[in-house]
């Protein structure tokens, strides 16, 4: 059993990480703004710009998992500032209260943006490929301050040989109710969440662009036993996709989103070409595979069945 501090784990993310690593690890949980509690794990509140917070933690962990961070999707308006105060300072912070706490190991949650230069081309991408940020629109700061502190982990690996293990992930898609998120500072409805609402409520449902693009669609539980693989790993380093390798198309989406949810009533699809398409990727996941054995035990079907029997179909209803 190790002793696991996740830092930021009161968002969909975190609640599945430490829900799943629980079970075999004592587990330590942070949170900056939003309190929760979790049966078996103890939370504390910290905020990662603070070095006195973390501090506080005290030093008996094994490792940290770092979720922690500023984002567009959580993020009302713009304030390009907390990027850099929250993603690079808090992640030097971090890392710093490992070095003097002696904590062996780190795991960090990076952006896909990284590599969005990889998107529609065809090509999986790999876990060690070259950097292409988009310099444009609501994510190239929180892009940039990403790769900062991707660049500050290296260091503080090459320098004090902290063992730094960087996932790499696309959406990752969970069984809660958090169903909005932010867009260029707006609140908005995610789209698979209006998809399934249209379905349920409205016997219809849109295809906007092209039905064959395709993209991961990781679902939390094997994300979460990624990071468990990530905690109980002695040597792994590096960079690593955090995805499927099967990506699923909007076409195949639609398909199965249609036979779990509909329940038998007939859907009528309709066809937006001239609508924006979906991002158009996959993840090459031969490194993560053999470095840590994983390999994804959730497909899509499966996946929108267990968020409909955790959630219920009431919950999609309008």
């Amino acid at each position: 059993m190790k002793k696991v501090c996740v830092i930021g784990a009161s968002g969909s993310l975190g609640r599945g990480v430490i829900s799943y690593l629980k079970k075999n690890h004592d587990v330590t949980a942070t949170y900056s703004r939003n309190s929760f509690s979790e049966p078996g794990v103890t939370v504390n509140q910290v905020d990662i710009k603070s070095p006195e917070s973390l501090n506080n933690l005290g030093s008996d962990f094994d490792s940290v998992v770092m979720i922690a961070g500023a984002m567009p999707a959580t993020m009302a308006g713009y304030e390009p500032q907390r990027y850099i105060d929250t993603n690079i300072t808090g992640t030097l912070n971090v890392l710093e209260y490992c070095r003097k706490s002696n904590i062996k190991k780190i795991i960090y949650i990076m952006t896909f943006s990284d590599v969005s230069h990889k998107f529609y081309n065809g090509v999986p991408i790999e876990s060690d490929d070259s950097r292409g940020l988009t310099l444009t629109g609501d994510h190239a700061v929180y892009a940039v301050s990403k790769v900062a502190a991707c660049d500050l982990i290296e260091h503080y690996h090459q320098e004090y040989g902290l063992q730094t293990i960087i996932f790499r992930i696309p959406t990752v898609y969970c069984a809660d109710d958090n169903f909005n998120y932010y867009v260029d500072g707006e609140l908005k409805t995610k789209a698979y969440v209006q998809m399934l609402r249209s379905i349920v409520s409205d016997g219809k449902v849109e295809v906007w662009g092209n039905p064959e693009h395709a993209k991961d669609m990781p679902y939390i539980k094997d994300f979460s036993r990624l990071i468990s693989l990530g905690v109980e790993h002695p040597t792994a380093q590096g960079v690593f996709n955090a995805g499927t390798g099967q990506p699923v198309t909007l076409q195949e989406l639609v398909d199965t989103m249609i036979e779990v949810f509909a329940e038998g009533q007939s859907v009528e699809v309709i066809a937006r070409p001239e609508k924006p398409s979906q991002p158009n990727f996959t993840f090459d996941m031969s490194k993560t595979s053999e470095v840590f054995g994983f390999h994804p035990e959730w497909n899509a079907k499966e996946m929108f069945e267990d968020i409909k029997n955790t959630l219920g179909v009431e919950a999609f209803k309008k």
